[in-house]
């Protein structure tokens, strides 16, 4: 009975077809996703009930040997619909623990429902790829349209999608009352760095792995809490099974991290992790503010990756560590143009100045005035010169107020 018990375990977390002596459950978790783009509203029906959701998702439904219909529908128009017969599980079994299961009351584990409406012809419907062969979440970064694929991009792919069944799963587990709000709250804070790269510290190693399916947790779970109340397991029995599949879902303790993620050093890093962070929030695997605080702080390290850059080439130039950003250019009058709220930031736009009206601002320095605000960060702006005179200055200004610019003489180098 005990080697019966170790082996559904070692079954569960392997992610392979086994047997337990368990009670069969009486529902299924199917994955509801639409292509080629998310975002869609689902209605899942069978003779048993019916089931909302929004695409990507879980879905936790009740089996049964009927047809299960699906229809999607995104806000500007786009629907589709399916028809799926139970027992199709098109060779992937659904019931990964084997709780007694017939397959001809299983539906596939993942659904794929392809949107068609005004802009998007039948041509378009066939040249859009099966739902294993493009990005789930838009690895090129495009919210569920597909890219061009490539090994490194599948892979990349298959990793993304593992982390975030993962933290999907342990919030069905939390819906199903299968753990606590303070297990699903430690579980989730623990390893929250696989969705957060640049704003938490790194999570457990190795959760880009294919973890067990939310519906296979779910019905070894229910099975030992079963068993635990027929008293044909101790509770020390139930308590070390349950901690170590729950462990191989999402550790409670990190005792060996993952790597950090690759540094930010440019803006397709930005717009890479941006990205990401949307991908995970219509998943809803993150939160709103989650998400807003990891775009602040991948922001924030290209910032300091170009001061760092820029204070490592006035290094090299010979300037002192401590020097100006007016140095060698000498003081006197100049332009004052835009304010910006770091260094880093008024040193791109200053760049991107000089590339746009090179006649203007091509041979002029910058210096940066620091403009201190009450319990506020200080803010920078940008000042171009030196130029002759204050009728110079006021030249200059005119002629780049005509591109828009707000432009003012002033002191240069000050």
């Amino acid at each position: 009975m005990r080697q019966l018990k170790s082996l559904g375990v070692l079954l569960l977390l392997a992610g392979v077809t086994g047997c337990a002596d368990g009670p069969p459950g009486d529902t299924q978790i199917v994955m509801v996703d639409t292509q080629p783009r998310t975002g869609a509203q689902c209605t899942l029906q069978n003779d048993r009930g019916s089931w909302n959701t929004m695409t990507p998702a879980s879905v936790a439904l009740a089996r049964s040997t009927a047809p299960l219909t699906v229809s999607c529908r995104t806000p500007d128009g786009l629907s589709g619909a399916a028809s799926i017969q139970a027992g199709s599980q098109g060779g992937a079994s659904i019931d990964a623990i084997g709780a007694g299961a017939a397959a001809s009351d299983l539906y596939p584990e993942r659904i794929a429902v392809t949107l068609a409406g005004t802009g998007m012809g039948m041509g378009a419907m066939a040249a859009s790829p099966s739902y294993d062969q493009r990005p789930r979440y838009g690895i090129d970064g495009g919210r569920g349209i597909p890219g061009p694929l490539d090994p490194l991009a599948d892979r990349e792919r298959m990793a993304e999608d593992n982390m975030v069944t993962r933290f999907q799963a342990l919030r069905v587990l939390l819906d199903e009352g299968l753990i606590t709000r303070d297990e699903y709250n430690t579980r989730r804070g623990a390893n929250l760095g696989a969705l957060l790269r640049y704003s938490v510290v790194p999570p457990a190693r190795d959760l880009s792995r294919p973890p067990p399916q939310p519906d296979a947790l779910v019905q070894r779970l229910r099975y030992l809490a079963s068993a635990y109340a027929e008293h044909s397991i101790s509770a020390g029995e139930q308590a070390a099974e349950r901690a170590v599949i729950l462990d191989g879902l999402l550790p409670a303790v990190v005792k060996r991290r993952a790597d950090p993620p690759p540094p930010i050093t440019d803006e397709m890093a930005v717009a890479a992790e941006i990205g990401l962070v949307e991908r995970l929030r219509d998943a809803n695997v993150i939160t709103d503010a989650e998400a807003t605080k990891e775009k602040l702080k991948a922001a924030q390290l290209l910032d300091a990756s170009i001061a760092a850059s820029d204070a490592a080439a006035r290094a090299a130039a010979g300037m002192a560590a401590g020097a100006g950003p007016s140095a060698g250019y000498g003081s006197g009058v100049g332009v004052a143009l835009s304010t910006h709220n770091s260094e880093a930031q008024a040193r791109r736009a200053w760049a991107a100045l000089q590339k746009a009206h090179p006649s203007e601002l091509g041979q002029l320095g910058l210096s940066l005035k620091k403009i201190p605000r009450p319990h506020r960060p200080t803010h920078y702006q940008i000042v171009a010169g030196p130029v002759p005179d204050h009728e110079a200055a006021i030249s200059l200004c005119k002629s780049l107020r005509k591109h828009d610019l707000s432009c003012d003489a002033a002191r240069y180098g000050e």
